[in-house]
């Protein structure tokens, strides 16, 4: 049982670091780009840094929808984040299923920036 776990962990860390990725790749082709830290990136890294693209997606010359889309798939991958670190402290099936779900909220809200980003770039 804990081998599933661990496995189910270990899934769950690399489709954060995945989602992170593309919400990065994202950032970096609004108007104004936001640039998350790369390469090796440290949990305290990645967090503080989609807590700073919170903060400054407000200011993108972009429509309110392309604002929204962004404040979701970064507000979602946080929320995945957390739950991510206290399903290691504290295990609980439907931890692991709440994250799931949340990657999927922002990998479906990172489609549809992306969508408008393209049909929109310059």
């Amino acid at each position: 049982m804990a081998d599933e776990h661990d496995k189910r962990i270990e899934q769950l860390a690399m489709d954060l670091a995945v989602s992170y990725a593309e919400i990065a790749t994202a950032l970096r082709h609004l108007p104004i780009p936001i640039r998350l830290p790369e390469g090796l990136v440290q949990p305290k890294e990645a967090v503080e840094g989609m807590i700073r693209a919170l903060e400054l997606i407000d200011s993108e010359p972009v429509p309110e929808g392309v604002r929204l889309d962004f404040q979701v798939a970064c507000a979602s991958w946080l929320s995945t984040e957390d739950l991510f670190r206290l399903e290691i402290v504290k295990p609980r099936p439907s931890r692991i299923a709440g994250a799931a779900i949340c990657l999927l909220t922002a990998s479906e809200a990172i489609i549809q920036a992306m969508e408008w980003l393209v049909e929109n770039q310059e």
